[in-house]
């Protein structure tokens, strides 16, 4: 980029005043302006959505997100229409979350005998399917949504875990109705466990709100991420470990498996395994086994490797990554509310973004408070807008501490050079009052070599 993505346009001041504990402070804004035409154009016309693509294709870093003119359009699409767009798409989650609730709670107690014309004859049942079908009322626009980002990023993109979350919710909503208004298999466990999946579900997809809310330090989801990314080899290795562990101790007590059902089959000897490195074990169960010796030497080899080392290491690995986690929670929180502006663009129709040009304008003009007046207003941080929360916060404490630092040694800098400039004023005051001294000596002393040349002549024209 030839030219700079956003210039300095002046400084201004603004009067800060709270009438409830009476007092006012002026802070200086500066006026930017992103130099990017079309910075806020939606879809691939704009900024945002380029810059996406490539992060998720991981050919650009996630620091991209931090820069002041990618900032400003997250920030102004946010404020001016995305925020209230995600409030509204809360809400139908809200009534999807909550009808399916209902539904849960009436499920449970439901005469499975009944067809569905007698289900509806009694006021129970009306309620039962008419929350079922409020809550798939309630996913219609998420399944919308969900079809219109797979268009627009493609299935590779578009392909991870928690996108596949959302489509699984999506399908055990539809199958949950099908299979209970048509009473098919309604009195098998499958029906069960699907409502149990989808409650669960459902929760856990509250935090895709939050993220964008609330801190990103705490967003579950995205922190679950990262850490899960960092830890999945270990835990693989881990979980083979508890294998091989299960399957000694399985042919260990191949003539107890009648009395000890812990290891009567591959299966329950490794959630033994599982068992014993949350909770712990008793020692009777190996005392009375057919090898006891072998046993007990087995389960101490057992508890050293994998709950003392094992376990050591694991909480390590995921306090390492916690602490990566939250050194970059601002971008993480830039990130996320880039990705929930983006896919509310997709879904908006075009005929609502010509009625509102006013969402796309040219160019976006900013006011930024200036760092060095920082910490007279106390501001949450260097890229806080003008009385935002601390959610709002791009810059952590650490950086904000050395803007402050930064600022008193520009001061203690300043005074430095003042008092050393006074000492030299000091310095050359007294040189000159020591010249001015030597000088008046010299006419003196000129003076005397005068009058004494004059007797010398005078004394010589008398002899």
């Amino acid at each position: 980029m030839a030219q700079k993505d956003a210039n300095f346009l002046g400084p201004c001041t603004c009067i800060q005043e709270s009438q409830s504990i009476g007092w006012t402070g002026k802070i200086e804004v500066e006026a930017h302006v992103v130099t990017i035409r079309n910075a806020a154009a939606a879809d691939d016309a704009g900024l945002l959505n380029p810059l996406l693509k490539r992060w998720q294709d991981e050919a650009c870093s996630q620091m991209v997100f931090g820069l002041p003119a990618v900032q400003s359009v997250i920030n102004f699409k946010w404020d001016r229409w995305a925020r209230k767009l995600l409030l509204l798409e809360f809400a139908f989650y809200m009534v999807w979350l909550l009808a399916f609730q209902v539904f849960m709670l009436l499920f449970q107690d439901e005469d499975l005998s009944m067809t569905l014309s007698q289900l509806v004859e009694t006021k129970r049942g009306i309620i039962t399917v008419a929350s079922e079908a409020l809550a798939l009322l309630g996913m219609t626009p998420f399944s919308y949504i969900e079809i219109c980002t797979v268009l627009e990023y493609g299935p590779k993109r578009w392909l991870s875990i928690w996108n596949l979350m959302d489509l699984a919710t999506y399908f055990l909503q539809i199958a949950i109705d099908v299979l209970h208004l048509s009473r098919l298999n309604v009195r098998s466990e499958i029906l069960s466990i699907l409502v149990a999946s989808q409650c669960l579900l459902l929760w856990l997809k509250i935090q895709y709100f939050a993220r964008v809310f609330q801190p990103t330090k705490n967003a579950f989801v995205d922190t679950l991420r990262s850490v899960v990314a960092d830890v999945k080899w270990f835990l693989l290795f881990l979980v083979l470990t508890m294998w091989g562990f299960a399957g000694a101790f399985y042919i260990l007590f191949r003539e107890d498996q009648q009395q000890f059902q812990e290891f009567s089959t591959i299966w329950h000897a490794w959630l033994t395994m599982f068992n014993f490195m949350v909770s712990g074990f008793e020692f009777g169960i190996f005392y009375d086994c057919h090898n006891p010796e072998a046993a007990i030497c087995l389960v101490v080899l057992y508890m050293f490797v994998v709950a003392v080392i094992f376990l050591n290491l694991l909480v390590g690995i995921m306090t390492d990554s916690w602490s990566k986690v939250k050194d970059n929670e601002g971008l993480r929180f830039l990130c996320s509310k880039a990705e929930v502006i983006d896919e509310i663009e997709t879904v908006v129709p075009w005929w609502v973004k010509s009625r509102n040009p006013e969402w796309y304008p040219a160019y976006i003009h900013v006011l930024k408070v200036n760092p060095e007046s920082a910490d007279e207003v106390e501001m949450d941080s260097m890229w806080s807008r003008i009385g935002g929360n601390r959610e709002e916060s791009i810059l952590d404490d650490k950086t904000e501490l050395n803007v402050k630092l930064a600022k008193i040694t520009k001061q203690l800098e300043a005074l430095q050079a003042a008092m050393h400039m006074q000492g030299k004023i000091t310095v050359n005051n007294q040189s000159a009052s020591t010249n001015s001294k030597n000088g008046q000596q010299d006419i003196d002393d000129s003076k005397d070599d005068d009058t004494q040349a004059e007797r010398e002549e005078t004394f010589g024209k008398s002899d």
